[in-house]
């Protein structure tokens, strides 16, 4: 454990950088930007009397706004870039041979890198939102925030336990590997009616968001269309989703480490071989 302290540091010193804290900030604005225009190009008040919003409706459109723009876009974006390239970076720096001839040094790089990625994407997932939920009119703000913070408190490691696992699987096409997997699972597969969504990260967030903002009327028939549009969901609880979305990270992580002993990479670049 020392030794993946140690790495974890190393990552979080070097994040400490002009161009990195500048990546930092756009993902923590990114979210406010979009909340903002929105926010200020809604219809007025005098607007608002002549063609009202249900405001179950609007509190739905918001659910949905912060969720896709935080939950969803900052927690995968931000651990794509940073979880993916974990073995892939110390392959090119051709540093990988003296950190693997350590005790146990491949998988201290390993778990390291995925703590370091980790806290580094919740912290302007949860700045972003703080600024972002004001200026949406949801009606119950602190509801809002407490479920979009849990969201992205379950979706940050989760997201980062699957990059990391692809990127161990293969170094060399690991960006590719994992756009692959998102837009394949997360995007498509994931709005399909059949047991193979339950397979992806996004139905088990979306499941929560319903759940835990009361977006699910009590008659099927009767739920809004956004409702709809937004997740198909079972019935199964809260707990149950909670569960398999922290059970994840850790099983995913030992498949990452097996692997990770298991293989060979090699730390010359491809012209060289």
């Amino acid at each position: 454990m020392g030794n993946v302290g140690a790495v974890f540091l190393f990552e979080w010193k070097r994040a400490l950088t002009l161009p990195r804290m500048a990546w930092w900030a756009l993902l923590a604005l990114f979210p406010v930007f979009i909340v903002g225009v929105i926010r200020f190009t809604m219809p007025d008040e005098a607007q608002r009397v002549m063609h009202p919003i249900p405001p179950e409706q609007l509190r739905i459109f918001w659910a949905s706004m912060l969720y896709a723009l935080i939950p969803m876009l900052v927690s995968m974006l931000g651990t794509l870039l940073w979880a993916t390239p974990a073995i892939s970076a110390e392959l090119e720096r051709r540093s990988w041979v003296y950190l693997t001839v350590r005790p146990n040094g491949g998988t201290a790089v390993l778990l390291g890198k995925y703590l370091a990625a980790v806290t580094w994407v919740i912290p302007p997932a949860l700045i972003g939102l703080t600024i972002a939920v004001p200026l949406a009119e949801t009606g119950d703000g602190w509801q809002m925030w407490s479920t979009m913070a849990r969201l992205v408190c379950l979706s940050c490691p989760a997201y980062g336990a699957i990059y990391l696992l692809l990127g161990t699987l293969l170094p060399r096409r690991a960006l590719v590997l994992a756009v692959a997997y998102t837009l394949i699972f997360e995007f498509v597969i994931r709005i399909i009616p059949a047991i193979i969504n339950k397979l992806t990260v996004q139905y088990r967030l979306q499941a929560l968001l319903v759940k835990w903002c009361k977006l699910s009327l009590s008659d099927p028939g009767d739920r809004p269309s956004g409702v709809q549009a937004l997740i198909r969901i079972g019935d199964e609880p809260a707990w149950q989703h909670v569960t398999i979305l922290m059970l994840l990270p850790p099983v995913l992580l030992l498949i990452a480490v097996a692997i990770l002993r298991w293989s060979e990479f090699s730390a010359s670049a491809e012209s060289d071989v």
